[in-house]
């Protein structure tokens, strides 16, 4: 049978055990391994917007495995398998596709929010800060088209929390959102300050992640870190500021270095400024609803109240926190 380009696409968040399946799907790992009893196999973890799925192909030859690679698009044929409770595809057909016959919307996730609408409200957020140095500093950056697309299009991570194009831009936009809270009830907060960490502390996401098909790490990624290179991003915009003040910038830099609170958790530096103490706990508040909502949505086996273990809480997830309490007659 030819296969027909146009025909609809299987999201896998709708596969059914024991389902003969036909589709593409987006190539995000791959392994070539060998069986206790010596046969040689494919393991692939393919993706599309809904989720992603394993499979395995068995008796394949190294000369298969070796005719597409990881971010590649592949036609499959197999059967839908369960086991404890979540799909995998036991294939017996692979061959690399063609992203030209693709409709590239099955495979990217993207914000069910409007990204236009997001980064309008962005900037709004911040034209309440009255500091000029800082001020000028978001204005530089976020005014630059370049940057700003990058910004708008790029996922905050590959896979725990906010993993879709426009995610980077909607976890900011939160993050700054619940500054503005925090800083209404608490006194003694500098607002500029925090808004403006807030705005850029993960503005090194930029460079750090790849979004063209799967989302993955750059090399730059890898090596330094979104961290670091946001800093350095921050940094370079600062010194272009003629008579930006010294200890404001060490300030900046600082909520932006130590943003992950722990050095275990990856910041360079662990907060010293109330800033920096209130954007970690934000910036980690903010991830973690989103993290479980993903996960949730994601792994949704709807006979069972949990997910199953999550790398991000170390634990299954209750997907079923809604108490209902039986009505009981007063007497």
């Amino acid at each position: 049978m030819v296969y027909n380009p146009f025909m609809a696409h299987r999201f896998i968040s709708d596969l059914k055990e024991g389902e003969a399946i036909d589709s593409v799907y987006l190539v995000k790992e791959k392994s070539f391994d060998i069986t206790k009893n010596g046969n040689p196999y494919i393991s692939l973890e393919l993706s599309d917007r809904t989720g992603m799925v394993d499979c395995r192909k068995w008796d394949a030859l190294k000369s298969l495995f070796d005719s597409f690679g990881v971010d590649d698009f592949v036609r499959i044929k197999g059967r839908v398998e369960f086991y404890r409770n979540y799909p995998q595809l036991k294939l017996d057909f692979i061959e690399k596709a063609e992203e030209k016959s693709l409709d590239i919307s099955h495979y990217i996730p993207v914000s069910d929010k409007d990204r236009g609408e997001m980064f309008a409200s962005f900037l709004s957020k911040l034209k309440s800060i009255e500091n000029p140095f800082l001020k000028t500093l978001l204005g530089n950056i976020f005014s630059d088209k370049e940057m700003a697309e990058k910004f708008k299009t790029a996922p905050a991570a590959t896979d725990f929390h906010h993993p879709y194009i426009g995610g980077l831009l909607e976890h900011t936009l939160g993050c700054v959102e619940l500054a503005g809270l925090v800083a209404s009830r608490y006194r003694d907060i500098n607002t500029d300050l925090l808004l403006c960490g807030t705005a850029l502390h993960d503005i090194g996401k930029t460079e750090e992640l790849a979004y063209k098909r799967s989302f993955y790490y750059t090399d730059k990624g890898r090596l330094i870190g979104h961290i670091v290179l946001g800093a350095n991003i921050v940094s370079s915009a600062i010194d272009s500021i003629k008579g930006f003040p010294e200890d404001l910038k060490n300030l900046v830099l600082h909520i932006i270095l130590s943003h992950h609170g722990e050095h275990e958790w990856g910041s360079p530096k662990r907060p010293m400024c109330f800033e920096a103490i209130i954007l970690h706990h934000i910036d980690n508040l903010d991830a973690k609803i989103n993290g479980f909502r993903h996960f949730v949505n994601t792994y949704n086996d709807p006979d069972s109240s949990w997910t199953k273990h999550s790398k991000m809480f170390g634990e299954f997830l209750y997907k079923k926190s809604e108490v209902r309490h039986e009505e009981k007659e007063i007497r």
